[in-house]
């Protein structure tokens, strides 16, 4: 299914801002908020959901150690990165005169009043010793020419992950949970292809590093940018496989 843009979101109840009634509040260090302003904290991953077609939702709490929810929606101002955690103020601000289609209200960043990028020592279950070799890049040529061979990845227990990018080998430190990853800069092997061979390691290479997001289906494992467009897709390959 395509994914499309979040629409903007609605305003809460008539009354208060966003079903929560207008108070003075204490943010980061003591700085006072707005009192129409709501404290969020937004999650580290976009998940998928529906609105008027398939599309990607940050993920909040507004209230401490409570459930996530979705919110179907951009946060104007807000900017979203893939495996950080941010305490946020956020206001909703009615839109006058809205067309048909579109949502009657907005939301809007007021403060970012902290931001945790998330690391770790270990991945994910699903991730982890797990073996993968590329099947589709979209818009890219994957047949590759001459020496080398077809981008294969490996994600090693240890928080790394490892493979051949079509004619050079490759390692990286990997921060991974659940839905979102962040690949640091590789270190690559210094061997040459042709100029076919090597554009499509750039471009493997650059993709990986990209990545925001992780999706697994099975067999099948997508990697996805910060808002959440497909960057490639990989078939599970045997552990030696994906090693070589």
């Amino acid at each position: 299914m395509p994914i499309v843009a979040c629409a903007a979101s609605p305003s809460g109840p008539s009354g208060t801002a966003g079903g929560h009634p207008a108070s003075s509040k204490t943010g980061a260090a003591g700085a006072v908020m707005p009192a129409d302003a709501i404290r969020w904290t937004i999650g580290p991953a976009l998940v998928e959901c529906t609105g008027v077609g398939p599309m990607w939702c940050l993920q909040y709490r507004d209230a401490r150690g409570g459930a996530w929810k979705r919110h179907h929606g951009r946060i104007e101002g807000f900017e979203f990165r893939p495996g950080d955690e941010v305490e946020l103020s956020v206001r909703f601000e009615a839109v006058p005169r809205p067309p048909a289609d579109a949502p009657s209200g907005r939301t809007v960043a007021v403060r970012e009043l902290a931001r945790h990028t998330l690391t770790s020592d270990t991945l994910p279950s699903a991730l982890a010793g797990s073996a993968w070799q590329l099947d589709a890049m979209p818009g890219a040529t994957l047949a590759p020419a001459g020496a080398g061979g077809t981008p294969t990845l490996r994600f090693e227990a240890a928080a790394r992950v490892s493979g051949g990018s079509g004619v050079n080998r490759f390692g990286a430190r990997i921060d991974a949970g659940d839905g979102w990853l962040r690949v640091a800069s590789p270190m690559v092997t210094r061997m040459a292809g042709t100029p076919e061979a090597m554009a499509l390691e750039g471009e493997f290479l650059g993709r990986l590093q990209r990545a925001g997001h992780w999706r697994l289906a099975g067999d099948r494992l997508r990697l996805l940018d910060s808002a959440g467009a497909e960057l490639m897709s990989m078939r599970r390959a045997a552990p030696a496989q994906g090693a070589r």
